[in-house]
């Protein structure tokens, strides 16, 4: 605000003197600090005065530039300089201002005057008496007793200093009176920090709380909770920091004894300003009433912040408004200058965009053709707030329920139209505001004709052959629709249930790639809607889903192709039903139809079949090598003889592509695929080798030699003569076989193809002895093997 004079006219009469020391003018009441200044205009038109601001105070002080006393001609002159300013763009209300010759502050609605006098550590006790004896201007002295706001700003706030003041509950703890001044004896306060004040109390937050037996008021030191405000401390307080005491406060004026004194005045100042105001909000156009208050005056309301014509004047301002307006409150005061305009806004919020009025048709399949069924109300709601799902819709069976927001239909998503063939919809948006739609509730008189099924079939398409199978189920879309009126916005919703197509819930959203519940067969609900309004034009288990199983068979993964044979015939087997066959070689031509295939060549080939509903199996494969008879010498045998244990080893990887199996002796007995023989007997043995594909056997004689032990000629026909076993002309050369006796006489010589020693010489029975032998085998590739060795003839 601009700068104001705080008087119009101002005299000092004094009979005596035409000097004072100092002019004291205080804001006593109102006071705001760090907004309210008091300044002296002009300064070169007043040389002698110095003009000091107490903001603290809110005081200025005027005395003389020199340390003399200033005359009452150049203070009355400075007086009419002194100007009021505030810094606040709102600042109203009234303003006292007090004129004083004395340093104390003083308060005009009181008449009474406040000191702060400063002293560190003294006690409550110690500031009464202290208090008691002093005087201003014959003024008695007590401590200061606070029964206003304005005493408590004042002695408290805006005193240079923070202490004792005169208030106690030493008589009775909780029951606070004053025990100094004129108040002395009168209680203020009952009870602890939640008590109560028959008078006037302004004590800090959560005090008194007589901590540690606290019965005295105090000011609460600056920065502790609320400003200027009381807290309870003992009659000594702390003996440091915010809770000492650091001196006391007091007032002056009141006393029986007390002279009438003249050493001060004041004035007041009132600035208009509106105090309070009320916006105002409302959904949708239409009239809107605005308030505001204002401490003296009329209010008058503007639409625009400056210049402009006045709108209306009054507390009360009703206008009507198509959109949100600002709008805007002073104060006019014969005398005074306008208010600053405070700006009240009338806020229109927007409706909700609905359909106020829907037609709701469903189908009536609840099994009673009474014309009436159970609606999903919520599927409404799209249509209602035409697709915008940040509006909040709720049910309601009246329109006074819908309007008032009271007893919504408990289970909207199941409503039997029994109860009502009309319901209300209250729609809301987020900023609060609501419509009405009346929604008729309206039984469909369409539906499928009797017994319509359509049947969806598909082969068996998932990994496993097991009746489940992935839909399309859009493919039945066209017929199930060809089952109604055409030309209409018509569209198809699958169901698993019946409930849940009648209240239009759960519905099948993976159309295109349904997958079946029931194995082979499977039949889905069926709704169709008309997309314009969701009216219902049919219910019912319309489509059947058939799975058509896979062809199944078998065929062995590998075989062979023999090339002493030249061809091989690939099989399928344990076909489950007679199929159409297509087999397919590595270039993907088609070489049979037939469930079986001749090839001549290696190389992997494939085979499909297609059942007689059309259903295709997976692809099969079948890797077809070559192999062939095995291609064996001796040279690919090795024989270890003349031992223990008798083994013969086959190189089974020398002799042939085959995969071979192996039989000793024995064409048609057991086969082994391990190529090793053990604990052979000595003598002539055929080996066996089979291809395991069936490609054929071949074989070979093999010579395991042997030494005997011992032989008995008694002619009973079991080891009558003895010669080496394992010999025979096709592995050895002819060789010669010496026997000795004991004493080295040679007995006889012997042919390796002779029928043995029969145990005589010269034709004479040798006896029962040990007797010796050596040779010289050379085989057919010229390994030369000497031997030396002996045997027992025994007789019996």
């Amino acid at each position: 605000m601009s700068e104001v004079n705080i008087v119009t006219d101002f005299n000092i009469i004094d009979t005596e003197n035409t000097t004072i020391k100092a002019l004291y003018i205080q804001i006593s009441e109102g006071y705001s600090n760090g907004e309210d200044l008091l300044k002296l205009n002009n300064p070169s038109n007043h040389p002698n005065i110095s003009a000091t601001w107490s903001a603290i105070e809110g005081k200025l002080t005027l005395k003389s530039t020199t340390n003399s006393e200033v005359s009452y001609t150049d203070l009355i002159a400075a007086v009419k300089d002194v100007v009021f300013t505030n810094n606040s763009a709102t600042v109203s209300g009234y303003k006292s201002f007090s004129f004083t010759i004395g340093s104390a502050n003083y308060l005009p609605s009181t008449g009474h005057y406040y000191e702060y006098v400063s002293d560190v550590g003294i006690t409550w006790k110690e500031a009464k008496v202290a208090a008691e004896s002093r005087t201003y201007y014959g003024l008695q002295g007590y401590l200061v007793t606070i029964t206003s706001t304005e005493e408590a700003k004042l002695a408290g706030e805006q005193a240079k200093g923070t202490g004792w003041i005169g208030g106690s509950d030493a008589e009775k703890e909780g029951n606070w009176k004053w025990e100094t001044g004129p108040e002395k004896g009168t209680y203020f306060w009952y009870g602890s920090a939640s008590g109560s004040s028959p008078t006037y109390a302004f004590w800090n937050t959560g005090e008194p709380n007589n901590l540690d037996d606290e019965d005295y008021a105090h000011i609460t030191a600056p920065g502790v909770g609320i400003s200027g405000s009381w807290n309870d401390l003992s009659n000594t307080g702390a003996a440091n920091g915010d809770f000492q005491p650091k001196g006391y406060i007091v007032e002056y004026g009141g006393m029986p004894e007390d002279p009438i004194v003249n050493i001060s005045a004041s004035t007041t100042m009132y600035i208009p300003g509106i105090t309070s105001t009320t916006k105002a909000t409302r959904c949708g156009q239409g009239e809107i009433t605005l308030t505001a208050t204002s401490n003296v005056g009329n209010v008058v309301w503007h639409d625009s912040p400056t210049g402009g014509s006045i709108l209306f004047t009054g507390n009360q301002f009703n206008t009507s408004i198509t959109t949100t307006t600002t709008y805007y409150a002073s104060v006019i005061v014969v005398g005074c200058k306008e208010s600053p305009r405070i700006p009240v806004e009338a806020t229109l919020k927007e409706l909700p965009d609905i359909d106020p009025v829907f037609n709701f048709k469903n189908c009536d399949v609840d099994g009673v053709a009474d014309g009436y069924t159970v609606f999903n109300l919520n599927e409404a709601t799209p249509f209602i707030t035409k697709g915008n799902d940040e509006l909040n819709t709720t049910y309601h069976l009246s329109i006074a329920d819908a309007e008032n927001n009271n007893t919504s239909i408990s289970n909207p998503n199941s409503f039997n139209s029994k109860t009502a063939t009309t319901v209300y919809a209250r729609v809301e948006n987020l900023n609060g505001c609501f419509l009405i739609s009346t929604v008729n509730l309206n039984v469909s008189t369409t539906s499928f004709p009797e017994k319509f099924t359509y049947n969806l079939a598909t082969c068996d398409n998932l990994e496993a052959n097991d009746g489940i199978a992935s839909f399309d189920l859009t493919k039945a879309s066209d017929q199930l629709l060809n089952q109604f009126p055409s030309n209409q916005n018509l569209k198809v919703y699958y169901y698993k249930t019946l409930n849940d197509a009648q209240l239009k819930k759960n519905d099948i959203t993976n159309q295109t790639d349904y997958i079946n519940k029931t194995p082979y067969t499977e039949s889905l609900y069926i709704r169709v809607e008309n997309t314009d309004d969701g009216a219902c034009y049919g219910i019912g288990p319309s489509l059947l889903l058939t799975v058509n199983p896979r062809p199944e068979f078998e065929v062995v993964s590998e075989t062979a192709l023999c090339l002493n044979i030249g061809s091989v015939t690939l099989e399928t087997f344990n076909a489950l039903d007679d199929y159409s066959y297509e087999w397919k070689n590595e270039n993907n031509e088609i070489i049979s139809t037939e469930p079986t295939a001749t090839v001549n060549s290696k190389g992997i080939y494939t085979v499909i079949a297609t059942s007689n509903l059309n259903c295709t199996s997976s692809s099969k494969t079948i890797t077809v090598k070559y192999s062939d008879l095995a291609n064996i010498t001796l040279n690919n045998i090795q024989i270890h003889d003349d031992s223990e244990n008798n083994t013969i080893t086959i190189n089974s990887e020398s002799i042939g592509i085959g995969d071979y199996e192996f039989s000793l002796d024995d064409e048609y007995g057991i086969y082994q695929t391990d190529p090793l023989f053990e604990n052979v007997s000595a003598g002539i043995h055929t080996l066996y080798i089979r291809e395991q594909n069936n490609c054929g056997i071949v074989a070979i004689e093999i010579s395991v030699i042997g030494f005997p032990k011992f032989f008995t000629p008694n002619n009973d026909g079991y080891n009558d003569t003895w010669q080496i076993k394992g010999i025979n002309k096709n592995s050895f050369q002819l060789s010669t076989i010496y026997i000795y006796d004991r004493f080295g006489k040679l007995l006889t010589k012997l042919d390796t193809t002779d029928g043995g020693w029969d145990g005589t010489y010269n034709g004479k029975p040798m006896p029962s002895n040990d007797y010796w032998f050596k040779v010289q085998l050379i085989d057919k590739n010229g390994t030369v093997r000497n031997k030396k060795g002996h045997f027992s003839l025994i007789r019996r």
